[in-house]
């Protein structure tokens, strides 16, 4: 506990600081500077790296700011064919907004190979119509006046409308992709396969698959009690508890399987961005962690954005944690939060 208090994360508005460091206001600083303007909270628009031991002075060097930190891990994830990590909130749509300036960001253009981007929202199963997406002409190949891929194409080939997503707030993200010309891939597990392994657990996963994507591995009593824990509160005691062990068990076969995708993406690709929740983004046992199994010389950076809560202006309160309280994040972004109902009230009548 002590260790854990003794912990001080840098965590710097930009209203002063950036202006100080006089910082290229590129995209991603931009949609920081405007979520700023338009939430009131005093953490929306704070960048946040959870690797400090000891607190960023008011006066220290702008390269040791937390932009400049998250800018030069992101840039030389991609650069050398890692993988950037984009942790959402799915319903919040400033998120994707951010996501999308962050696209615009770190995107490495500068070679004949463009970073792909992985969508946990795109599934396995929906893969063929993907590939067909990825096949209509795009920026780089088509002139002025051909035209080129859409995000109604995409939403056609992939069968978005039948989709459980929300369905207009990842417009800006898709736009984004596209315009940028980066490759498109499904992240995600099939719908069937998803149930089969909450079902059956890890007898339902072949012994072969659950060796490419190091299943085989253990992540530890405490990390497992941590996961069943955390899906057990998310489904607001709705379900037989015997019912969460399997769930558990399909949660880590999604970030598993999103990571060989996003391996997989990066090696045709030199580089990867993932689309996913945070609860995906997690370093502790979430994709990261599978990635360092399954090709460990791949650099992973894991930014999650954060939605802040009224009353609550303690940054150290907001960040995940492993089971021993170390952050499981490299970088958070604190974000205004999406109005919703009650999730707990719409399951229970489920």
């Amino acid at each position: 506990m002590g260790s854990l208090l003794a912990a001080v994360f840098s965590v710097l508005t930009f209203a002063a600081d950036a202006q100080a460091c006089a910082f290229e206001q590129g995209p991603f600083l931009q949609e920081i500077a405007r979520q700023a303007k338009t939430c009131s909270h005093p953490l929306c628009g704070q960048i946040l790296a959870t690797a400090d031991a000891e607190p960023v002075a008011a006066n220290a060097s702008c390269a040791d700011h937390p932009w400049m930190r998250l800018k030069t891990e992101a840039a030389t994830a991609i650069s050398s064919g890692g993988a950037l990590i984009l942790g959402e909130t799915h319903d919040n749509a400033e998120h994707h907004l951010l996501q999308a300036a962050a696209l615009a960001e770190f995107a490495d253009r500068s070679n004949a190979k463009r970073p792909a981007v992985v969508f946990e929202q795109l599934r396995a199963d929906q893969e063929t119509g993907v590939a067909s997406f990825r096949a209509l002409p795009g920026n780089a190949s088509g002139s002025a006046t051909s035209k080129t891929r859409t995000v109604d194409d995409l939403k056609r080939l992939v069968d978005w409308d039948k989709s459980s997503w929300p369905k207009n707030v990842y417009e800006p993200l898709f736009s984004a992709a596209i315009a940028l010309d980066l490759p498109i891939y499904a992240g995600d597990v099939a719908r069937a396969e998803i149930m089969k392994a909450a079902k059956g657990g890890e007898g339902a996963v072949a012994s072969d698959d659950r060796s490419r994507l190091s299943l085989d591995v253990p992540l530890g009593e405490k990390l497992d009690a941590a996961s069943v824990k955390e899906i057990e509160a998310s489904h607001c005691g709705a379900l037989p508890k015997e019912a969460f062990g399997g769930m558990a068990y399909a949660q880590r076969y999604r970030d598993a399987h999103l990571a060989d995708a996003v391996i997989a993406a990066g090696r045709t690709n030199g580089a990867a961005f993932l689309i996913a929740g945070t609860g995906h983004a997690r370093t502790d046992r979430g994709v990261p962690w599978y990635v360092r199994q399954q090709a460990p010389e791949k650099q992973i950076v894991s930014v999650m954005f954060i939605e802040v809560e009224d009353g609550n202006a303690d940054a150290q309160s907001y960040i995940p944690r492993d089971p021993d309280g170390q952050p499981a994040a490299d970088f958070v972004v604190f974000t205004a939060r999406t109005e919703r109902g009650d999730p707990c009230e719409k399951m229970r009548k489920k």
